[in-house]
C-alpha cells in the first residue's frame, strides 16, 4: 500500500434496531450496497486499486458481536 487516502462516505439507512426492517439482512450485503454506491459516486476511482476498506459497526449483534 503506496498512500492512504478518504475518498468519501457512506452509511446503511436507519432502521429501527431489534425489528426493524433490516433485522434480516446480513452486514456484508448492506456492505456491498455501500461500496457500490461509493463506486458510483466516485467514477474517477479504479476498484482495482483498491486494497484495503476499514468498515465500522456501531452495534454488533448476532455473529457481528
Amino acid at each position: 500500500m503506496n498512500n492512504v487516502v478518504i475518498v468519501d462516505c457512506i452509511r446503511t439507512p436507519m432502521g429501527r434496531s431489534k425489528n426493524g426492517v433490516f433485522r434480516h439482512k446480513r452486514a456484508e450485503d448492506l456492505s456491498a450496497h455501500l461500496m457500490k454506491g461509493l463506486l458510483e459516486r466516485n467514477p474517477a476511482v479504479d476498484p482495482a486499486s483498491i486494497d484495503d476498506i476499514y468498515w465500522g459497526c456501531v452495534q454488533q449483534t448476532l455473529e457481528q458481536g
